[in-house]
């Protein structure tokens, strides 16, 4: 029977288990912290967004387009809903195509997969970290910090750096990087940005729709659109964490990065132009800052006024000139934050960079350089947008690689 380490209890490592033990192979998993899974369980708001109904090259960044397009190439989200009916998992679809166990509980997806991989025999094995691994004749010394074992194929699922509370602390890279593997330089991705604008004490807490486009050096970079949520330090919400691994790695190469926020994306300057000065005349009993009430949030108006050079918050909205009214519209259409940087690994969702696809199949998961050692998940230089897709790159790189290291050759 062949012995297959699998190292690391996290989302990849749990599906390797899975199949590889459905496959005959005499499965171990080793996992750093007191049990599988930790990660998992904080996935989807505690609901586990487990995949998408649209599995796509554009929602996934790498930087090696050609071999992350190749390992998507067999992948769908159909596969992984199949994956997780088979062992019970009820798929739930949401209007954005994103897709929840039908109990809206992260825990079932993590109790499915435990007792599927215990039910053929894998052996978990909780509060051991992982110190090195030695290759010796296409076999593998495992030391932990309190044990060695031997195994005839690895599979190596350690993770990335976010949310080391939960399990990812980083080591997997030094490990990888001691066996000569080549690595992009990891960084946060999925985390909130900070900003200087000079309101945000202000706005704090408040919540707006907007299309949001990312400048760098004054080059648009990157788009997206959703709530956008303001705080003390920066700006958050679904379009922020969506660009933001964009915008890191923008700033850790000294650029000068900068959101613009739309507020009125479905109309034009022209017809804002229109909309305001009618609103302006039917209005006019009213104050300037009293007669965009029901147009923007209240809290926003008087901030928006000031961005715009508008100190007489009290005239008449009548008394507003050609050249004011394109002022307001240009915050409404154009509001400019300035990114001075962004949170800590702590509240990244997800690890940039990472092992380079370069070294290994996208095929099969094994690698180039090492015959019989396996690599899979957030270690790998590939990163998702919000919605289900890294966790559905972790389940997809998990099955083959399970599938593969049972093979008998």
């Amino acid at each position: 029977m062949i012995r297959v380490g699998v190292l690391g209890g996290g989302s990849s490592g749990m599906a390797a288990a899975v199949v590889a033990s459905r496959n005959g192979a005499d499965v171990t998993i080793l996992e750093r912290l007191d049990r599988v899974g930790k990660k998992l369980l904080a996935t989807g708001n505690g609901r586990c967004n487990y995949t998408n109904e649209t599995i796509d090259i554009n929602r996934y960044y790498s930087s090696n387009r050609d071999l992350l397009e190749e390992c998507l190439s067999n992948i769908s989200s159909k596969s992984t809903i199949g994956f997780f009916n088979e062992m019970g998992i009820e798929p739930y679809y949401d209007e954005t195509g994103k897709v929840f166990p039908y109990s809206l509980q992260a825990s079932s997806i993590l109790e499915v997969l435990r007792e599927e991989y215990l039910r053929y025999g894998t052996k978990e094995i909780c509060n051991q970290r992982i110190l090195a691994v030695t290759p010796i004749n296409s076999r593998y010394v495992v030391q932990t910090d309190l044990v060695t074992y031997e195994f005839d194929r690895i599979i190596v699922a350690m993770g990335g750096k976010a949310y080391e509370r939960l399990g990812s602390d980083g080591s997997g890279f030094d490990l990888m990087s001691g066996l000569g593997y080549e690595m992009s330089q990891v960084y946060p991705a999925l985390v909130k940005l900070k900003s200087d604008f000079v309101h945000l004490r202000t706005l704090k807490g408040l919540k707006i729709n907007a299309s949001v486009s990312l400048y760098s050096d004054e080059t648009l970079i990157a788009e997206d659109s959703g709530e956008v949520l303001f705080a003390d330090y920066g700006v958050s919400g679904p379009p922020i964490l969506q660009i933001s691994g964009i915008a890191v790695k923008e700033i850790n190469t000294g650029k000068n990065v900068r959101i613009s926020l739309d507020m009125f994306p479905a109309i034009s300057t022209n017809d804002m132009f229109e909309m305001l000065r009618d609103r302006f005349i039917n209005l006019k009993h009213k104050t300037l800052k009293d007669s965009l009430i029901g147009l923007i949030n209240k809290r926003m108006i008087i901030p928006l006024l000031k961005e715009a050079g508008i100190d007489d918050f009290l005239q008449k909205p009548t008394k507003m000139n050609r050249r004011q009214i394109y002022a307001v519209i240009k915050v409404l259409k154009d509001l400019q934050l300035n990114i001075t940087g962004f949170h800590s690994w702590a509240d990244a969702q997800v690890t940039a960079g990472g092992v380079l696809l370069t070294g290994i199949n996208p095929r099969t998961m094994e690698s180039y350089h090492h015959e019989n050692l396996y690599v899979i998940g957030e270690i790998l230089d590939v990163y998702g947008d919000c919605g289900g897709f890294n966790l559905h790159w972790a389940w997809n790189t998990g099955i083959k690689a399970g599938y593969n290291s049972a093979l008998t050759r």
